[in-house]
């Protein structure tokens, strides 16, 4: 079934009405959350959270024959997860010069950011295959809105269809366009950071090798919300979360899966950041994993394998969430509670980024709000 397009004010009432359901004590949700789900100190997942996590497990296809009509949900789905955060926000659709040609962007600026400031560029997540600008509005609208820095949402041209690295050959080509012109986009040079999540965070990391390697204007800063840093990697992870987590495996890597595309480019450090030689001299990187997500144990490879190269990297698992919460941080607040986290790290990250302080920054632990998160690390 594919999701009805709604107008703007259509969006914001299906948003009042699925953020009202998720509200709903937990003995009316339990129903449709599923059997309890435990992490491995016993603790159990919140059944709102739940309600989310089987409505995502549930969307996915089995295979690339159901690709059109995930994309369509994902797109129509967007506007109605965003609900009406930032409304006050001025957001404006633009084009950016890809690799290949232009590709659609949406600049979101906090109301009174009139001056040139700080600009986050943010790659969507998707499995490299799937999203866009209207995927991601409630991820952008919320990190704009919630840390006062403008966020510009990009687009790339998406596997199968367009053979790697056409995708981060795009991220790398918008990047060096935003920091060669950031006048048309209100950033002060030396303050544009870039991001991503899952899919949009390994863009987001390659964005920021492509500099250490090139020598092009590099990132101020990286967020990387639940990243893709290891295609073929084994880690315990994926073990445990890799069936009924959000992220079957099978169905995304198996034989004929979703990404079997990018499969044989597994060993490339461009897809896999992870194994690039060269780490050293990369921008401060923060890195959100979640405690339930398959891709948990890759995520916190890479910020090790920073850290020991001697790159100032924050590490953060939010233990009780699971991979795409950020996408639901508009209408459930176990999940609104860690993009706020990390919204407020955008914040404070990029007020040091365009400071004249020199030399790593080390973030304050933020007072655990309980119900999905975790610790720093």
């Amino acid at each position: 079934m594919v999701a009805p397009r709604l107008g703007a004010r259509g969006a914001r009432a299906a948003s009042a009405m699925l953020r009202g359901a998720l509200a709903l004590p937990a003995p009316l949700l339990r129903p449709f959350a599923g059997p309890p789900v435990h992490t491995d100190d016993g603790r159990e997942l919140p059944v709102p959270s739940r309600v989310v996590m089987r409505l995502i497990q549930r969307s996915m296809p089995a295979g690339l024959h159901d690709l059109a009509r995930l994309r369509t949900d994902s797109e129509r789905g967007g506007p109605i997860l965003a609900g009406s955060e930032g409304r006050d926000l001025r957001v404006g659709d633009l084009t950016v010069p890809g690799a290949a040609g232009p590709l659609r962007a949406r600049l979101y600026e906090p109301p009174g950011s009139r001056e040139p400031g700080p600009l986050l560029v943010f790659f969507h997540g998707g499995g490299w295959i799937l999203g866009g600008v209207e995927s991601h509005e409630p991820v952008c609208r919320f990190l704009a809105a919630r840390s006062g820095v403008r966020v510009l949402s990009a687009d790339y041209r998406l596997a199968p269809e367009h053979g790697f690295p056409a995708q981060s050959d795009d991220a790398v080509a918008v990047f060096r366009h935003v920091t060669g012109d950031p006048a048309r986009f209100g950033a002060a040079p030396g303050r544009i950071a870039v991001g991503g999540d899952s899919a949009g965070g390994n863009l987001a990391a390659a964005v920021a090798h492509d500099a250490l390697r090139t020598g092009s204007t590099p990132p101020a800063w990286t967020l990387l919300i639940y990243p893709a840093t290891d295609l073929l990697g084994e880690y315990a992870s994926r073990n445990a979360y890799g069936k009924g987590f959000v992220i079957d495996t099978e169905t995304w890597t198996g034989k004929g899966g979703l990404i079997a595309s990018l499969v044989p480019h597994g060993e490339d450090p461009r897809l896999s950041v992870i194994l690039d030689p060269d780490v050293a001299g990369l921008p401060p990187t923060y890195i959100a994993t979640g405690g339930l997500d398959p891709l948990r144990d890759e995520g916190e490879a890479y910020a090790e394998r920073l850290r020991a190269a001697g790159v100032d990297v924050t590490l953060r698992r939010f233990d009780l969430l699971f991979h795409g919460f950020a996408s639901f941080a508009c209408v459930e607040r176990h999940c609104g509670t860690a993009l706020g986290e990390i919204a407020a790290e955008v914040r404070r990250a990029m007020a040091v980024a365009g400071s004249a302080a020199t030399g790593p920054t080390t973030a304050q632990p933020a007072e655990d709000p309980g119900d999905g998160a975790g610790v720093v690390v």
